[in-house]
């Protein structure tokens, strides 16, 4: 705990002691009064510091312990100053702390500290920077304590969610990437997804495939509510609720698919195919072969960052986009907000339960659990228990009180959830059990009468000319960049490494799939890759 001294409230000042300055603040002295740096140069000299490490410096008043920090810095390390506190991040502006041209130290004015997550996300983007610490650099912390705790939270969770993606791209971006073309050549047949915005006057339901979903539909059962009388209402459901609500006499009027995986043509097999399913641009082509082009409907979700996606995203062709949400759920209930009319068209949620109970991780009838029966045996049950006791999960309380089972990500899913929708006026939380989601709870009530008019367009022959086009272009590129790599043009030395990196650093699909691959390497090995890459993409173009 500081000490206290009797000074007038909320004045900085400096303090002389026999070994140095200490600073009063708020009736608080921010440094020993005897040794004033003796303390946090002690706890700089016992860090463990590891090479990629960005370290947030939170409140250092008068910046005792940044040299022997920056003394001990190992490579590629940053040093981040961060005051919440305006007065004595004037007072230390005045001791002219943040003037240090060492560019291993950043400063975070006190109002862009709310931004310091994305600028921290920014940084891992560069592939440097691997983890985040924070160090306590004066009493002036105690003022804001809470908010320094959350602060870093929010920039490990930066790093982390930078190299939770760089894994993902790495297992799975060149099938994303793959994906994408091939549903480009299906695009302009498809219904625009657009048609469907602003033209829902019917209340909305959305189904996961959460445990929540059977306990609705047992409810609908039991109040003896049909197909017929939800056709009053507009029905929406995750890929994998898709056969519990067949299964309960319930024809949705759209399914949201993203997975990439060919697994998932089983959650279709056996379905009606005049279904109208909103598809991902990177989620599996297969789907157009069951369903045809006029009864999808293709957003794209961001799924990496760069100079072709931004210029993808650009072409009159492309369809809308949104982040990528991690849950198909998330996305629905994204989408399902466009389709309404206006915010006075209620919208229920239900199954998007973020976690599980002991033995059932989806909804009776979801292919996670049809997948179990038919595997089932003497030595593998039914149940999955497994799910419950696995690495990472644990118990929490669900919102009617009940014990449940969730892991990292589930969590992340529903605070997603949370950030992107709590405040949307008439949505509901339909589901009775699994994490909050900080919507008000409500059952869908059979409504009156509505109109249901959806728009009739199609892409014009300047967008199919336009998306021809971009193909073919994509091709030349392509085959261009080829021959630069097999020495079939003129370029040598220099001018040919950059002739190669115009034409190959823009098209990050190459190689956002490498280890490697979170920026473009002037390498002979990365241009070999490269080279393997291109043969792959031109079959598909």
């Amino acid at each position: 705990m500081a000490d206290t001294i009797n000074q007038k409230p909320c004045v900085v000042q400096k303090i002389e002691t026999p070994q140095g300055f200490s600073v009063s603040y708020k009736d608080h002295l921010l440094y020993s009064k005897y040794n004033p740096s003796k303390s946090i140069i002690s706890t700089i000299e016992n860090l463990q510091l590891l090479p990629g490490t960005i370290i947030l410096c939170c409140s250092p008043v008068l910046s005792y312990g940044i040299t022997e920090l920056l003394n001990k810095l190992p490579e590629n390390c940053l040093i981040i100053l961060c005051e919440a506190e305006q007065a004595l991040a004037n007072f230390s502006t005045a001791e002219g702390i943040y003037n240090n041209s060492d560019k291993r130290i950043l400063s975070c004015h006190t109002k862009k500290l709310n931004e310091l997550p994305l600028s921290i996300y920014d940084l891992a983007n560069t592939g440097l920077y691997k983890r985040v610490i924070k160090i306590d650099m004066s009493a002036g912390v105690q003022f804001n304590k809470e908010f320094y705790d959350r602060l870093f939270a929010a920039c490990s969770d930066s790093v982390m969610t930078f190299w939770k993606n760089r894994i993902t791209l790495t297992r799975f971006g060149r099938r994303y990437s793959k994906n994408l073309f091939e549903n480009l050549h299906y695009l302009a047949d498809s219904k625009p997804i657009t048609d469907f915005f602003g033209s829902v006057e019917k209340p909305v339901i959305v189904f996961g495939a959460g445990e929540s979903t059977q306990t609705l539909l047992s409810s609908l059962r039991a109040q003896d509510i049909k197909q017929s009388a939800l056709s009053d209402f507009f029905i929406l459901c995750a890929d994998t609720a898709l056969q519990p609500l067949l299964k309960n006499g319930i024809k949705p009027d759209g399914v949201f698919v993203e997975e990439a995986q060919s697994v998932i043509v089983k959650a279709f097999t056996g379905t009606p195919k005049k279904i109208h399913i909103f598809a991902g641009l990177s989620s599996i082509p297969n789907l157009v072969h069951r369903a045809g082009a006029s009864n999808i409907s293709y957003f794209f979700t961001e799924y990496a960052q760069g100079s072709f996606f931004d210029s993808l995203k650009a072409q009159s062709f492309m369809p809308p986009e949104n982040k990528p949400f991690g849950s198909v759920g998330l996305t629905a209930v994204y989408y399902a907000l466009k389709f309404r009319k206006c915010q006075e068209v209620p919208i229920y949620v239900t199954g998007l339960d973020f976690s599980y109970s002991t033995g059932l991780t989806h909804t009776k009838g979801a292919l996670a659990h049809i997948l179990r029966l038919i595997h089932a045996n003497r030595l593998l049950p039914p149940q999955n228990y497994a799910a419950a006791y696995g690495i990472g999960t644990e118990f929490t309380s669900g919102k009617n009180g009940s014990p449940v089972v969730t892991t990292p990500t589930l969590k992340s899913y529903a605070q997603m959830f949370r950030s992107f929708f709590a405040n949307e006026k008439n949505l509901f939380d339909a589901g009775e059990c699994g994490l909050p989601l900080a919507i008000p709870s409500g059952v869908p009530k059979a409504p009156a009468k509505k109109e249901f008019n959806i728009k009739t367009t199609s892409f014009s022959n300047s967008q199919k000319n336009e998306l021809q086009n971009h193909l073919n272009n994509e091709r030349k590129s392509l085959e261009y960049l080829r021959d630069l790599l097999t020495g079939k043009t003129d370029f040598t030395g220099k001018e040919l490494s950059e002739e190669i990196r115009k034409i190959a650093e823009p098209r990050e699909y190459l190689y956002l799939h490498f280890a490697d691959g979170f920026k473009y390497k002037n390498e002979q090995s990365f241009l070999n890759r490269i080279r393997i890459e291109i043969d792959y993409f031109l079959k598909i173009i």
